[in-house]
């Protein structure tokens, strides 16, 4: 089974499916980017009375991540593993770091790993065998 290779017929072109879904995960990317940078320049009043005022570390810590896996995302779009493995990692730890559960905070990034590893993964392992 280790030498098997499942996907023979397999190219090392990037087709449609594969820009899309570096695409799609690259505007969630910068959509949880503008978020943070917008929660930066405003005052935010926390809906809920119960809820503590959101960390200056966090928005900080998240626009860094963010940017992180763009770069990465960029070398997965090179054929770079160390790129997969990066936006991956850099997505799950904003997930982790969230001090609280709340829409923009914690499902849009959820739903960007979601879309990375989900969808991506069926462009990405196919062409594995052409990653550096």
């Amino acid at each position: 089974m280790k030498g098997q290779d499942y996907f023979e017929n397999t190219s090392s072109e990037k087709n449609l499916g594969f820009k899309l879904i570096i695409g799609l995960t690259a505007f969630m990317i910068f959509s949880i980017l503008a978020i943070r940078l917008y929660s930066l320049s405003t005052l935010q009043v926390a809906p809920d009375p119960t809820l503590y005022a959101e960390p200056a570390w966090y928005n900080y810590t998240v626009i860094f991540l963010s940017v992180v896996a763009l770069g990465m995302l960029y070398l997965t779009y090179q054929y770079k593993k160390n790129g997969v493995y990066g936006t991956i990692l850099s997505l799950f730890i904003i997930i982790l770091i969230n001090p609280e559960f709340s829409l923009l905070r914690t499902l849009a990034p959820m739903f960007t790993l979601f879309i990375f590893v989900g969808y991506g993964l069926f462009e990405i392992i196919p062409k594995w065998k052409f990653f550096k």
